[in-house]
């Protein structure tokens, strides 16, 4: 029924349309066509099809749609295809949530040093290393491996679905501060035998790790130190220098008393006892092939090896080659004194053996090395390697100790000393104390030497 409301002059009229339809109820919202809103999770923007037909992106409103049971599916970059049944109400409001579930692909991460933290994108925290197959999402990514005490590292990756991927890194750390002091002062310094641009004293910011620290100056006995710097660490050390001189690649043994031999050893060792030796120099360290081919011409050596101590050499050629360097073979005496110090200790490190600090069969190495690796290994002169590497060929004969009274067929002079032991024995055999011998002309795989020079006469 429409009703006119006129007014002259005005043209104003005013329309009521009555909702009242004989035998129809009032309307009421809950009785409209369903309203149902279809959303993705964790993201939108999911393309959703229903019965092969695009709907649009989510979220999506369903206006009227056929009620009852139907498939929904959603599609998105970077994410698996979902499919899931719905049921559509005939009235109301519902919101129905549909996971998506992330293609994925597989990271492991390897560093040196291990228990680096690994992130993804500078804030995803994924673990520590090593990091074995850890899900990450199909993509590009940056990952990043942060440690105490080292510099960061990161690099780019683009991961694809199902793959693994493995990354190793050897991480940088950050430099050390060593500060290094000498009475007197002006001394030259060598950080493992490189010669360093100043003179102490010095503040040096190098990379951490194992270090020997030697100083020298004209008149005065060279000195040294090793060392152990860690990631960023401050350290200051002095050494004081003594009157003399000491010709290159030699170490002076003062003159004076020291403890030899061992009661509780093998029965040649015994019986310890105090010995008086005069000052000496010795080498630092084995005669290496290189220096030996400086003699010997014809010798020859694998590629690559001519820092590594010459072998295959017999008490006759290396006291030729001695000869040759104005030097000589040390006094068994002497060896031993210049291997564990005047506190008679049991290895040139101390009284524990530590299979970091010497080149023995329990070594990964199995066969020789160049001479100095070992640098925490070295005697209180300075020595390296007096255990293991190679054994060393000494100028005495084999001879029982003052004071043992054990009858020996080998005892004599017949076989000259060797000392040291070598890559090829066990932590027994390259104690201080330790003896071998052999015959002077023998010549075994492991067979090397040092040379060592007196002070007095300067031969």
């Amino acid at each position: 029924m429409v009703v006119r409301f006129g007014a002259a002059g005005r043209g104003l009229s005013l329309i009521l349309l009555l909702g009242f339809v004989a035998g129809c109820a009032p309307f009421h919202p809950a009785e409209r066509p369903a309203r149902v809103t279809l959303a993705s999770s964790p993201e939108s923007g999911a393309q959703v099809e229903i019965g092969g037909v695009s709907y649009g992106i989510t979220p999506v409103v369903l206006v009227a749609h056929p009620p009852g049971r139907t498939v929904v599916v959603m599609m998105k970059e970077g994410y698996k295809r979902a499919a899931k049944t719905v049921t559509i109400p005939e009235r109301g409001d519902e919101r129905i949530v549909i996971g998506l579930e992330p293609l994925v692909g597989y990271i492991s991460v390897e560093s040196k040093p291990t228990g680096a933290r690994v992130f993804l994108d500078g804030e995803e925290y994924l673990g520590d290393t090593p990091l074995i197959r850890k899900a990450v999402v199909v993509g590009k990514h940056t990952y990043e491996l942060r440690k105490d005490h080292y510099r960061p590292f990161s690099a780019p990756i683009e991961i694809q679905q199902d793959y693994q991927y493995t990354f190793a890194q050897e991480l940088t750390p950050l430099e050390a501060a060593l500060s290094v002091f000498t009475r007197p002062t002006a001394a030259k310094i060598w950080l493992n035998d490189e010669l360093q641009v100043r003179t102490t004293p010095a503040k040096l910011l190098i990379v951490p790790g194992e270090y020997t620290v030697r100083v020298y100056v004209k008149g005065y006995v060279p000195g040294e130190q090793n060392l152990v710097l860690q990631p960023q660490e401050d350290r200051s050390i002095e050494i004081a220098l003594k009157q003399g001189d000491a010709p290159p690649g030699m170490l002076l043994v003062p003159a004076g008393k020291f403890f030899m031999g061992l009661n509780g050893g093998s029965p040649d060792e015994r019986p310890q006892r105090e010995v008086d030796l005069d000052a000496f120099y010795i080498d630092r360290y084995e005669v290496t092939n290189a220096e030996f081919k400086q003699v010997f011409p014809q010798h020859t050596f694998q590629k690559g090896k001519d820092q590594c101590p010459v072998t295959g050499v017999s008490f006759n050629q290396a006291s030729e080659y001695a000869q040759a360097a104005g030097k000589r073979l040390p006094t068994e005496p002497e060896w031993e004194k210049a291997a564990r110090g005047v506190d008679g200790r049991e290895y040139p490190w101390g009284p524990e053996f530590n299979k970091d600090l010497c080149n023995f069969d329990g070594s990964a190495a199995r066969a020789v090395v160049r001479v100095g690796q070992y640098k925490l290994g070295a005697s209180p002169f300075g020595c390296q390697d007096m255990a293991g590497n190679v054994y060393e060929w000494t100028s005495s004969w084999y001879q029982a100790y003052p004071g043992n009274t054990d009858v020996t067929k080998e005892y004599g002079q017949v076989f000259r000393v060797l000392r040291g032991g070598s890559y090829m024995t066990d932590r027994f055999l390259v104690r201080c104390a330790r003896r071998h011998y052999d015959r002077m002309d023998a010549n075994r795989a492991d067979y090397g030497f040092r040379c060592a020079k007196d002070v007095a006469s300067g031969s």
